[in-house]
């Protein structure tokens, strides 16, 4: 038996504001962990032979309280819309029978925030430390 829920699209924002709430303060504690001046954890990690770190940026719409103050393309110069940037990183430790690379299963983290390139590049190495993504 299956069952159809409704979710309003406000609904959804509101649900993933939540939980974003919720995973973003470890993950920026674990991102100060990963950049203080204590390094131990260097030693951490797997062997990965084949490690793919994938990253882009898009503008998205945001309100003008969340633009204010940026530059923009308008010919005003204000902006419209933020920088989202998406990640994806993925290992490889195979071939198949033709010599093309296999993405490893279960291997797949796909990430983004709004933030500044400087932060999002420590975000990306932050997972891609993690050993397996």
């Amino acid at each position: 038996m299956s069952c159809l829920i409704y979710v309003s699209g406000k609904d959804t924002e509101r649900i993933a504001e939540a939980a974003g709430d919720i995973i973003e303060p470890e993950n920026s504690r674990q991102i100060g962990e990963v950049f203080s001046l204590n390094r131990s954890w260097m030693s951490f990690g797997l062997s990965i032979p084949v490690m793919y770190v994938e990253y882009d940026g898009t503008g998205v719409p945001a309100m003008k309280r969340e633009a204010s103050g940026r530059k923009g393309k308008q010919e005003d110069g204000t902006a419209k819309t933020r920088e989202a940037k998406l990640g994806c990183i993925f290992t490889q430790t195979g071939t198949n029978e033709k010599g093309e690379p296999i993405r490893d299963k279960n291997s797949t983290t796909y990430f983004g925030a709004i933030e500044t390139s400087d932060e999002f590049s420590k975000r990306l190495y932050m997972i891609a430390r993690r050993g397996n993504p």
